[in-house]
């Protein structure tokens, strides 16, 4: 069985042989990235790198450090050169008002056909290939009118809100035939929608507001037979069944303690499947091997009572939080000898 099929299977709760596994260097690895599309600002992409730029620095003269403006017309800073930074001022962060002349990103030809050219030949690799959408739902709307007002938006102007997200699901569904046109098994959408202990928004806004538009995007993501994963940072648990029944596939949650991989995988195993790390914010920095290897027992444990339905994967960067690479291997080295169903 390619690994491929076992995450197909996986996904489809069809009797896999064992939990999937994407982990870095020479472990297993069922799942390899595979191209989508690149977005640019219409008028070009002379600002999208970290800069002083007067165009920049005008709009924000408040902020001292780097600054760059995504391809949805927001301006990101950071300090120190570090981090990816945050968003200082969105695209439509000085009214509504200006909706109906905002512009969309566009598809960046040249760097979509580089970024094809060079995945060679995934297709004929035997994994499953994920492809990441370059939009989101929520977090479009926090950085394109901040997250301030955003929240504000929410309660006080939801059919502005409306008509935004009515025009980013358009470029969405563009960029999904991409995704089909590129042999994508599965595409995932990153939009974090919580802190550490509760949502952004109560569960009844994501269920008037936000659900339609995961279900319309989880229609389309489907009738193009691909798979939703969706990551989201954040404790999300009070909106993860609305989020099963408009039609999510995958989770990706990089912190599963956060709710508990028991809760995941009793509650939801049967309906979806969990692609995560052994947690990093609870288990992986205490660099403790007996921890950390028992939380990954733990973790594997839990989700082959419920059918399995764990992938189990490597956070992408994790010098990023300070793990040493002997801790991510202690995790890896449990899993792949606890993988079999």
């Amino acid at each position: 069985m390619t690994a491929k099929e076992v995450i197909k299977r996986l996904v489809t709760h069809d009797n896999p042989p064992r939990i999937g596994m994407d982990f870095l260097g020479d472990n297993p690895r069922d799942i390899i990235w595979g191209p989508t599309a690149r977005l640019m600002r219409p008028e070009g992409n002379d600002l999208a790198r970290w800069n002083r730029d007067p165009r920049l620095t005008s709009k924000v003269p408040w902020f001292t450090g780097e600054l760059m403006m995504t391809p949805m017309g927001d301006i990101y800073g950071r300090l120190g050169q570090k981090t990816k930074g945050e968003c200082v001022k969105g695209a439509l962060g000085d009214g509504w008002e200006s909706l109906e002349t905002w512009t969309l990103p566009v598809i960046d030809e040249e760097a979509s056909g580089i970024e094809k050219a060079g995945a060679g030949d995934y297709r004929k690799s035997g994994k499953y290939i994920l492809g990441g959408l370059p939009l989101a739902i929520f977090s479009s709307l926090r950085d394109c009118r901040h997250m301030d007002n955003a929240l504000m938006d929410t309660l006080l102007e939801p059919d502005n809100v409306r008509a935004f997200l009515d025009k980013i699901m358009d470029l969405m569904i563009t960029i999904l035939d991409r995704a089909v046109d590129n042999g994508l098994d599965g595409i995932m959408s990153f939009d974090d929608m919580g802190t550490q202990i509760s949502l952004f928004f109560s569960p009844e806004t994501f269920r008037t507001l936000f659900k339609p538009y995961y279900k319309r995007l989880a229609d389309e993501i489907h009738g193009r037979g691909m798979d939703f994963f969706l990551h989201s940072c954040g404790k999300i648990y009070d909106i993860v069944p609305g989020l099963v029944e408009a039609g999510v596939d995958v989770f990706q949650f990089d912190q599963p303690e956060l709710s508990g991989s028991e809760v995941w995988a009793r509650e939801f195993g049967a309906r979806a499947v969990f692609y995560c790390p052994v947690d990093i914010q609870k288990i992986m920095i205490t660099g403790d091997r007996r921890v950390i290897e028992d939380s990954a027992l733990s973790m594997v444990n839990a989700f082959k009572k419920h059918g399995g339905s764990l992938i189990a994967k490597d956070y992408p960067s994790w010098q990023d939080i300070n793990v040493l690479p002997e801790w991510a291997q202690w995790a890896r080295d449990v899993v792949a000898a606890n993988a079999a169903l």
